[in-house]
């Protein structure tokens, strides 16, 4: 916990920023009471921040408080800007592609300065990689949908220039001390995309879809420059790393000061000493913070309505404290307000000689650079602080570090205890939800969608009487009487029509796709069993395809498992001629951990083989897997812990209700619980608390649909003979049914060749990947690595004294402390007003928490005490003894190297790049090969859904089409969130209409002062997203404004 101070009367945290937001403000949380569908659900409330960027345009961070990061919204006039900030083009093949290998050099400029020269030519080759892509986006968009050989043509192109971008860096990494890293595994994302893609199949791709805006005002006529708006939730959701990348581009692009939290040691072990050491301060903070007595808190105000909503106020316990980000007259304003002393400036040509002239000079001394930065000297440390000017006006700008830490504010609501409290309370209680809301979709698909298809498909062909228009609900009648009655509707002009007119002629543009992905060509069970196969399948494929080494051992690892269980003996005569001896005597404990396990030939050596396989794999990546692994338990143990009861549950169930599951379970049956039930366990979470258009639903709306159809065929023709009689109804329900029939066999055999063509794919992609790929590229690739050790001793020498440089003899034994949560902590507290009652509830809680107290300090504390004593008894005994064994070995290296690299190591190294020659030209031989066949596969399927699907699947495709009516009505509370921060209470019509205090005339008649909003408004160029609307009062002849910005 940081700095606190009282503020208002009450004790907040600090939060000490270089620049603070242009505007600031909490917004009220509404959540669902127990007792509602919504139960614990988190519906709105937000910290909304605004920071003024240079050119009018404005950086907004929303910290929503159902979220787990920060959401950013980008508003600017330049659309050029749009395509450097990160996210999926999912509607764009090329686009998306650049995107990924782009992720590579957004993470490179973050490096630590200077860069090697390796990691220069590594950014050199994305780069290159990037211009070649691009290259391909006008003939993406030249490509009609129906043309499906070009469409494939493009794809191969773009996985060839993406492996050959591999095949350079693999080249580079024939080096002792150097990896394929991170470049390595975008670009195996890369093309596991492209590979995977499935084109729009019924709109050819606009340069809106490939995310290019730089034509849309001359394109729509537009007379002023629209205002681009680019959500990180369309674009990166909630992943933290992308939220990182995009404050990352928004330094580069705005001239901002990057963030030191934000800078990435490309050192792999750096990194981890960097993480271990952050999750070292997040312990101790978290320890400190539970210790404090009068800890900072919010003000929260709830209020539960009768319908069911609860609205929360809450005054953040924290306190934003920087130079405000207003309009300065004169640079030297500015500098005295962040100095609070004002001294004359002096001047320098670079960012060296300016801090030479500070170097010598007090505190709130400054220098100004010509490129619109003042450096200044505070507290003895030399600030940069770069600002811009608008209408003859100065404005500080935040550095890097001022954004991360606004980026966590999301984070920090709440620590480990309360999230993980919240999140269980949400998970229970959105299981009544989620089978009201599946029965409600059920409900709602039976009753009136297919029904109201059947009565359709009946009626067709014959004259109907005209159906009245559906009415709208009475909350939306009554809303639209309203607005009618105060003149902001026009006559006859519905709610609807009123805001899909005010947002087409607003400024605002939505920057996404204009056409959304395609559906699923097939959503039958067959199709999502074989997805659901395939999913589960790439899990072990792609963790052995993303680094080929650590695959090949861990494949040849789950072989020794196997064969120790199943043949024994022909193992044991392997390893003999293979000279691997010494593998003989584990063959013995291999076969007792599978009967530990399991139970059966079979079952044991699945167990042994999985075990040994995901012990190498986590062993090859121990240290992401340990970041990954605490990040995860850090950030949501309440979810993992979920998951995780839900999947040993589910394999429970599986293992006890199956036989043959039953019979083969070992003495220790929890990891084929796990096993079985891990990504079932996922799913339920998943279906649980984010239900809708998902497995489930999916699989009983496609059988419910197929009943249908059976319905229309064997019942249609009865139907209709009731309504219209044996000639007009009974043989005309026929004519249909055998018209329906053909269609249905059409679908129906589209569909299964479709799945046998699909099944013909497995053996190129997962079985070719898995027995060829993998085990060709990590035994060339460890050749080639071994043979550039030999050949490069020098720099393996120089790694060692490096690395003893990097080692400190630091004494760790003074900084142990005892931990200080040891002690009893149960005093009465006052629960209820009846005295006995009382009482009895503090007894019970002194009974239930003794116990835990005394586990606490007599097993749990110690353990940890002692365990943090030897890591440092440790630490300090053993780093001057490796140091100096890292010393001697790698100066004897050195010395050494004179003579071997000079000589024999010439050959090694020649041999190493000529191994990864042969294995790249062999690899691109063989990947065209594969795409090619992958390619015909590819058409003749989509020549078979278009035959069956084509009129349908036109009608759907017109269904899902991207607008900006549609960004807002899906959540009209994105209207709000787009309106410069502060907002007045006055002008949100959604408090107005649930506030219950107020009379029904001032609800009606809202006075508003539009000069604080006009003048926030035209300060950042955007006007607000709907207008005012002007109309006479019925008691005087003054005008009133009704702001009719929200809805």
């Amino acid at each position: 916990m940081g700095r606190t101070e009282y503020i208002d009367g009450r004790l907040q945290a600090i939060i000490p920023l270089q620049v603070k937001p242009y505007s600031h403000q909490a917004v009220p949380t509404i959540t669902g009471s127990p007792v509602t569908n919504q139960a614990g659900t988190v519906l709105y409330g937000y910290y909304g921040m605004d920071y003024r960027l240079p050119g009018g345009d404005c950086l907004r961070m929303v910290a929503n408080h159902n979220k787990a990061t920060v959401q950013l919204f980008l508003l600017t006039t330049i659309p050029e800007k749009l395509q450097q900030l990160p996210g999926d083009r999912t509607a764009s093949l090329v686009a998306n592609a650049i995107s990924h290998v782009h992720r590579y050099r957004i993470r490179a400029n973050s490096y630590e300065k200077p860069l090697t020269d390796i990691q220069t030519a590594k950014y050199e080759l994305a780069s290159q990689c990037i211009a070649n892509l691009q290259q391909l986006l006008p003939r993406e968009r030249d490509i009609t949908p129906d043309n499906w050989g070009a469409q494939e043509a493009l794809r191969g192109d773009i996985i060839a220039i993406l492996d050959e971008c591999c095949a350079k860096n693999r080249l580079l990494a024939n080096n002792p001390i150097i990896s394929e890293g991170e470049l390595n595994r975008i670009l195996f994302d890369a093309v596991k995309m492209a590979q995977h893609y499935e084109f729009n199949r019924f709109y050819q791709v606009t340069r809106i879809d490939q995310l290019d805006f730089t034509q849309y005002d001359a394109e729509a006529s537009n007379s002023r420059p629209s205002c681009f708006v680019w959500d990180s939730e369309l674009h990166i959701g909630q992943d933290e790393e992308a939220l990182n990348d995009t404050i990352r581009v928004i330094c580069q692009l705005y001239g901002l000061n990057p963030a030191p939290a934000l800078t990435i040691p490309a050192n792999r072990f750096k990194r981890l000493a960097l993480f271990l050491r952050q999750l070292w301060h997040d312990s101790r903070d978290w320890i400190n913070h539970s210790l404090i007595q009068h800890q900072p808190t919010e003000i929260i105000n709830t209020n539960t309505r009768l319908d069911g909503l609860s609205i929360t106020r809450i005054k953040p316990y924290y306190h934003l404290r920087g130079l405000e980000q207003i309009g300065y007259k004169k640079l030297d304003d500015l500098v005295a307000a962040f100095t609070k002393q004002r001294i004359a400036k002096l001047t320098a040509a670079s960012l060296q000689e300016a801090i030479a002239l500070l170097t010598n000079l007090e505190n709130g001394s400054w220098v100004e650079l010509p490129d619109q930065q003042v450096i200044v000297r505070v507290d003895n440390e030399i600030v940069v602080l770069p600002f811009f000017v608008e209408k003859h006006a100065y404005y500080p700008l935040p550095s890097g570090e001022d954004l991360f830490t606004l980026s966590q504010l999301s984070k920090h609501h709440l620590y480990l205890p309360e999230r993980i409290n919240l999140r269980i309370k949400a998970f229970f209680s959105r299981l009544p939800t989620f089978f009201f809301q599946l029965y409600e979709h059920l409900y709602q698909l039976i009753a009136y969608e297919l029904g109201n298809e059947f009565i359709h498909h009946i009626h067709s062909g014959h004259h109907l009487v005209e159906s009245k228009p559906n009415t709208p609900p009475p909350h939306l009648i009554s809303l639209q009487h309203f607005l009618s009655k105060e003149g902001v509707l026009a006559n006859g002009e519905t709610l609807e029509e009123f805001v899909k007119t005010q947002i087409a002629t607003s400024r605002y543009v939505i920057a996404r796709e204009n056409h959304p992905p395609s559906p699923p060509a097939y959503d039958n069970p067959l199709h999502r069993l074989l997805g659901v196969v395939r999913h589960i399948a790439g899990f072990f494929i792609e963790t052995n395809e993303k680094n080929p080494i650590v695959g090949t051992l861990a494949m040849a690892a789950y072989a020794y498992g196997a064969g120790a269980v199943i043949a024994p003996e022909m193992l044991t005569k392997l390893l003999q001629k293979l000279q691997l001896n010494k593998l003989i005597s584990g063959i013995k404990p291999t076969q007792e951990l599978g009967k530990w396990m399991s139970h059966g030939a079979t079952a044991e050596a699945i167990s042994a083989a999985v075990t040994y396989w995901q012990t190498i794999v986590v062993g090859g990546d121990l240290d992401q897997f340990f970041v990954k692994a605490a990040t995860v338990l850090k950030e949501d143990p309440a979810e993992v812990a979920i998951i995780a009861a839900l999947a040993l549950s589910l394999g429970y169930g599986l293992c006890n209700t199956i036989p043959t599951f039953k019979k083969e379970k070992g003495r220790f049956p929890y990891f084929n619980y796990a096993a079985f039930g891990g990504k079932g366990g996922a799913a339920l979470y998943s279906t649980v608390m984010h239900p809708g258009e998902d497995w489930l639903f999916g699989s009983i709306k496609w059988l419910l649909k197929g009943g249908l159809t059976l319905a229309k065929i064997v019942l249609g023709p009865l139907a209709e003979g009731y309504h219209y009689g044996y000639r007009k109804g009974f043989l005309s329900g026929l004519k249909k049914s055998w018209s329906l029939m053909r269609y249905n066999s059409r679908q129906t055999l589209a569909a299964l060749g479709d799945l046998s063509l699909a099944l013909t794919t497995i053996p190129l992609l997962e079985i070719g990947s898995l027995f060829i790929h993998v085990p060709f590229l990590g035994l060339t690739g460890l050749l080639s690595k071994s043979l550039a050790i030999l050949g490069n001793w020098h720099l393996l020498g120089q790694a060692l004294l490096d690395f003893s440089d990097w080692l400190t003899n630091r004494n760790y034994l003074p900084g142990f402390r005892l931990s200080p949560l040891y002690g009893f902590n149960i005093s009465f507290k006052p629960y209820v007003k009846n005295f006995w009652l009382n009482n009895s509830l503090n007894l019970l809680r002194i009974v239930t928490l003794t116990p835990l107290a005394l586990l606490k300090n007599l097993i749990l504390l110690p353990t940890i005490d002692i365990l943090s004593f030897s890591i440092r008894l440790s630490l300090t005994c053993l780093t001057p003894i490796i140091r100096q064994l890292a010393y001697t070995a790698g100066t004897s290296l050195i010395v050494a190297a004179l003579l071997w690299d000079n000589t024999a190591g010439h050959i090694f190294r020649l041999a190493a790049k000529g191994v990864t020659h042969s294995a790249n030209w062999l690899e691109s031989l063989a990947g065209f090969a594969k795409q090619g066949l992958l390619a015909q596969i590819q058409i003749t399927r989509r020549q078979l859904h278009a035959w069956a699907f084509c009129k349908e699947d036109g009608l759907l495709h017109e269904m899902h089409k991207n607008n900006d009516n549609d960004y807002f009505m899906q959540e009209l509370m994105r209207l709000e969130k787009l309106e410069p921060f502060p907002h007045d209470t006055t002008r949100c019509l959604l408090e107005v209409l649930l506030d219950t205090d107020e009379s029904t005339q001032e609800k009606k008649e809202i006075d508003i002062p539009l000069s604080a909003t006009q003048t926030i408004n035209e300060a950042i160029h955007y006007p607000p997203l709907f207008t005012a609307t002007q109309f006479p009062s019925s008691s005087s002849g003054e005008n009133r404004t009704l702001v009719t910005n929200y809805l």
